[in-house]
């Protein structure tokens, strides 16, 4: 069963292009996850009395076509068979019937006090479940080792990145690594990929490393100032019609 919400597209979501971005698309999806957490059992805020916390591994996300300012969304999202410390949830966003963009994530559930990774059996949910998506890309991402990245920019992890955890929230980074494309005049994201490997907190200097594989696909690499790699990422564009 999947657990669906209805928007209507804020006017502050789309971007230059006069649609919504990709960090847009992917708040709709994690807004109707975190509804389902709330009515289902346990709510985020919840787990966190827990002492516990979801922390996002791996997204894959497909955008097929694009929303515009007031348009009217169903977002579905669903928790998904899960094994050893992994947690599964696909998301999928439909306008007038038809699926504009679908995602699969992993998470991890974090002790918050010690950072240690919790299993699957020590988790009580009563969140709806479905199959997982079978989506167009590689299960697992890596860049690939012919693409030369470079470095394209620094930045300064502030105020208007972070959330309640005080380090940039996941659906920042689309929009933060589309900054560093060439351009994104008349281009949309139609495929991201991003593996989530550590946090980047408030006040963290982050380099920021870029390719491009020459066909609209790029790759990104950014590093924390400990030199540990904060996140990876993919993201194919398409001109706009």
């Amino acid at each position: 069963m999947r657990w669906t919400e209805n928007y209507i597209v804020n006017s502050h979501d789309p971007d230059m292009n006069h649609i919504v971005s990709a960090s847009g698309m992917m708040r709709y999806m994690q807004d109707a996850a975190n509804c389902q957490m709330e009515g289902e059992k346990p709510s985020y805020n919840e787990l966190l009395e827990q002492g516990k916390a979801f922390v996002l591994s791996r997204l894959r996300m497909s955008i097929y076509h694009p929303l515009y300012n007031h348009d009217k969304i169903e977002t579905q999202s669903w928790a998904c068979e899960s094994s050893g410390a992994s947690f599964n949830r696909c998301y999928c966003v439909k306008k007038d019937g038809v699926i504009v963009a679908e995602a699969t994530s992993v998470w991890a559930l974090l002790d918050v006090a010690n950072h240690r990774l919790c299993r699957g059996s020590d988790f009580e949910n009563g969140y709806s479940m479905d199959d997982m998506l079978q989506l167009d890309m590689p299960a697992r991402f890596r860049i690939p080792q012919e693409i030369n990245l470079s470095l394209v920019g620094e930045r300064c992890v502030e105020y208007q990145d972070v959330d309640m955890n005080r380090h940039i929230n996941n659906t920042r980074y689309p929009d933060i690594l589309c900054g560093y494309l060439p351009t994104m005049e008349g281009m949309r994201v139609i495929k991201l990929e991003i593996n989530y490997i550590s946090e980047a907190p408030l006040g963290e200097a982050l380099k920021i490393y870029m390719g491009s594989a020459g066909d609209g696909t790029y790759y990104f690499r950014t590093v924390r100032s400990s030199g540990k790699t904060n996140v990876e990422a993919e993201i194919m564009l398409e001109e706009i019609d």
